[in-house]
């Protein structure tokens, strides 16, 4: 059997499946926000022991995540499925992650360091709602560079990659079926009403013509400033834009929001790669 790794977004399915079964002493009203009460839950031992005991029963009915990828590799080793988990930076979030984690690996699939991403609710519960939103974009940013590193790596070491965007926000969810997108791989997804898993058609921008040309120069990853960026800004300051708006390039801009300084992204860097190995078959 080929080698296998799942990129899996989590998100609080586990809890709120088990808030509606009353499990472990929750009664439903509890909010997901509310990070005291989870971070307190986080280090009950006996809650996560009982809710752990639980999933594992009725893994499709209380994991959403679960429910998509046991059906992905149903017949399979699983001790060739590598599964990397993206969660987000909340007490809640960790739970999920903590007995998905545990789970996963007492039936013996190999787990890898998953990334946390911020969720919103820690940071507003402590900070103002605009540092909170701040860091929440940063987060998805470099989430998505995270997981086009990763996927591309994986490739290479032989690994079949899958991305299964079925749990987390809708950025996060975003996020992650665009990383599968960008980098080739199979993105696959359950909603509730679907009765098996779906794969998703490849979708992302394909730059072309003069943008191809730009991203080919800037290849090299080596930023581009002072002379050398501003004549490649008066030459292709149209395909800048386009390329800087998809997350191919990535332009710095000084303390007086003038820009100065032109790299190439990841996502842009796989693109080039991956057109050139096309046009070389």
């Amino acid at each position: 059997m080929e080698k296998e790794f799942h990129i899996v977004t989590v998100g609080t399915s586990i809890i709120t499946n088990a808030q509606k079964a009353k499990i472990a002493g929750l009664k439903g009203n509890e909010k997901m926000g509310d990070e005291d009460f989870w971070k307190s839950k986080l280090e009950d031992r006996g809650f996560l022991r009982e809710i752990i005991l639980w999933v594992k029963d009725n893994p499709k009915g209380a994991s959403a995540e679960l429910n998509t990828l046991l059906r992905k590799v149903e017949g399979k080793d699983y001790d060739k499925i590598g599964i990397y988990l993206v969660a987000t930076k909340t007490s809640v979030g960790e739970i999920c992650k903590v007995i998905l984690e545990t789970v996963l690996k007492d039936w013996g699939f190999k787990l890898f360091t998953g990334r946390e991403i911020s969720g919103y609710f820690a940071e507003a519960s402590k900070y103002d709602e605009k540092y909170a939103e701040d860091e929440f974009k940063k987060g998805i940013s470099s989430i998505l560079d995270t997981l086009i590193y990763l996927a591309k790596k994986k490739k290479e070491e032989g690994y079949k990659v899958y991305f299964n965007p079925t749990g987390g926000l809708k950025a996060h969810v975003i996020t992650c079926a665009l990383g599968g997108f960008l980098t080739g791989c199979e993105v696959y997804y359950m909603h509730e009403e679907f009765k098996d898993v779906v794969s998703l058609p490849l979708l992302f921008y394909l730059p072309k013509g003069r943008e191809m040309e730009l991203l080919s120069l800037l290849s090299d990853k080596k930023p581009r400033s002072g002379e050398e960026f501003k004549k490649l800004l008066e030459k292709y300051e149209e395909e800048i834009e386009r390329l800087e708006i998809y997350g191919l390039v990535e332009v710095e801009k000084d303390d007086t929001n003038k820009p100065f300084r032109i790299k190439i992204t990841n996502k842009g860097k796989l693109i080039v790669e991956e057109l050139k190995r096309e046009n070389r078959k």
